[in-house]
């Protein structure tokens, strides 16, 4: 498999994770990594983004 960056912004990430289909018990894996993946993306987005003030359990 090819595989490459994506550079997406907040609103992108948030677009495409907004566009998955609710979680539900029967789907498929690929569906589940894909779900977590933009999760986590957006998390680090928002995290390093400019003028987020960090909370306490953000920081380390």
């Amino acid at each position: 498999m090819n595989r490459g960056p994506i550079i997406l912004t907040i609103d992108e990430a948030e677009y495409l994770l907004d566009q998955l289909p609710p979680p539900s018990p029967d789907d498929d894996e690929m569906l589940k990594n894909l779900r977590n993946r933009l999760k986590a993306l957006l998390t680090e987005l928002r995290n390093g983004a400019e003028g987020v003030i960090p909370t306490p359990s953000s920081t380390s």
